[in-house]
């Protein structure tokens, strides 16, 4: 399989494992009458989005709705053992299958609820996303027989040894998206029915509920929701725990200063999109500076006329993926495919204008 393959099916691999694993997720009360379904992290390389539910005089608006049937009924489930009002409103934070996939779901469990998201955001849903999803499923269950065989191995997929963490890590995830592959031709995509362009504000009684886009950072077309009488933010996958997920749908040259935007609005709570609830803005500030850092030396290398493969070379993130990843191989290894590879290559598209 060529490298490029490689390297976007384990972009896709994520979806695949997140739709197909339903173990669970701890319901947290984050303030009054806000709660988030907090997906624990599996034994693997990928995580299961978080989705927030936020309890109205009259109705629930949920953010962000998960990949899948079963994620999506787990999540209906635990919000009927805290409510039993309407959910009317959906909140998709951007288009990757993982925070959209579960719509159709609950759209069955409340006819009529609508849906909102960024008007680029619907259009990527159904063609990009699409896309994507259509290359996963032809190419997924190959990709997931070599990585069991070089797993089986006690290798990784370039031959070399894996730590135990890591082995456990691969098989549980190999195991998950086997399911997926069997469960994915069923998925039914909804779109956003209702879309806007930078701003969108809700009241719900004495409750504003403000959706904003803020900038290009891991799409171009990200929403973050602000309640500002709870003085939280809920930020999709602006931000992501343990190790920020850049892809290759990221804008790593505009990041830091969308993040910027989001710290002005200056929340004592911060739900991400993968991890724990934050009570305080330091795992962003530490993204603010390593984008920068990605940002500098990248365009220090393209003002000396460097090439790409050279870019790649000459940037040093040590520092960060130290500060990031630990000494845990595997966080190590999500550092060096999902910020450092595609951080790197899209910073360098950016500023050479092919982006």
């Amino acid at each position: 399989m060529r490298k490029v393959c490689i390297g976007v099916l384990l972009a896709l691999w994520s979806v695949a494992v997140a739709a197909a694993n339903n173990a669970g997720f701890e319901l947290s009360r984050v303030t009054d009458q806000v709660y988030v379904a907090l997906r624990t992290e599996p034994p693997g390389l990928t995580f299961v989005s978080n989705s927030v539910f936020i309890i109205n005089d009259e109705d629930v608006v949920v953010v962000d709705t998960g990949v899948g049937p079963a994620t999506a009924k787990a999540a209906i489930a635990a919000l009927r053992s805290l409510t039993d009002k309407p959910v009317r409103v959906v909140v998709n934070t951007h288009w990757h299958d993982d925070h959209m996939m579960g719509n159709a779901t609950w759209r069955d469990a409340f006819p009529g609820v609508e849906f909102i998201g960024h008007a680029r955001a619907a259009a990527e849903m159904m063609s990009t996303g699409v896309a994507n999803r259509r290359q996963l499923l032809e190419q997924g269950p190959a990709f997931a027989r070599q990585i069991r065989e070089a797993v089986e191995k006690k290798q990784n997929l370039a031959g070399k040894p894996i730590s135990e963490e890591e082995r456990l890590a691969y098989l549980s995830d190999v195991s998950w998206a086997e399911r997926y592959f069997v469960e994915a031709p069923g998925f039914r995509l909804v779109a956003p029915t209702m879309t806007f362009e930078d701003r969108l504000t809700l009241v719900r009684g004495q409750r504003r509920i403000e959706i904003l886009h803020l900038g290009r950072a891991h799409t171009a077309a990200d929403n973050v929701v602000h309640l500002p009488r709870e003085n939280i933010v809920i930020t999709g996958d602006l931000v992501v725990w343990p190790v920020p997920l850049f892809g290759s749908t990221s804008f790593p040259v505009d990041y830091a200063l969308t993040l910027g935007k989001l710290l002005a609005l200056n929340a004592a709570t911060i739900i991400p999109g993968h991890g724990p609830v934050m009570k305080d803005d330091s795992y962003v500030r530490r993204m603010i500076a390593l984008l920068t850092s990605i940002d500098d030396q990248v365009r220090a290398a393209v003002g000396r006329g460097e090439a790409l493969e050279q870019v790649r070379k000459s940037v040093d993130l040590e520092l960060y993926r130290r500060s990031f990843a630990g000494d845990s191989a595997l966080r190590a290894m999500l550092f060096a495919n999902y910020v450092q590879g595609p951080g790197v290559n899209r910073a360098f598209l950016q500023l050479t204008g092919k982006l």
